[in-house]
């Protein structure tokens, strides 16, 4: 019996193929801010002003007070509002879950 038999482990590079599945899959978006919160960075981001312009001209979209749109396919919403001063506010969070 040889040693990747008996240690369950390739003398080459770690472990069977088998275990490699099981590596976290990291989302690469086009928006920093929307890759943070995919990628669990944080629960909810508040944009302000030209990052909150920036990420809705990433997805094609505009600034509309007091609705919620996706952002394309990335699992992530902006929920746009304004705040008491008049400035324009966006609060980024990941999609609800669906269930049955």
């Amino acid at each position: 019996m040889h040693a990747a038999m008996r240690t369950g482990k390739n003398l080459y590079g770690g472990t069977d193929r088998k275990h490699q599945n099981n590596v976290r899959k990291d989302y690469n978006s086009k928006c920093p801010h929307v890759r943070n919160l995919i990628n669990g960075g944080a629960h909810q981001i508040k944009l302000m002003g030209q990052p909150l312009m920036g990420t809705l001209n990433v997805y094609g979209l505009d600034y509309e007070p007091g609705v919620t749109k996706g952002l394309g396919n990335s699992g992530a919403e902006v929920k746009m509002f304004e705040d008491e001063e008049g400035n324009q506010c966006g609060m980024l969070m990941k999609k609800p879950m669906k269930t049955k």
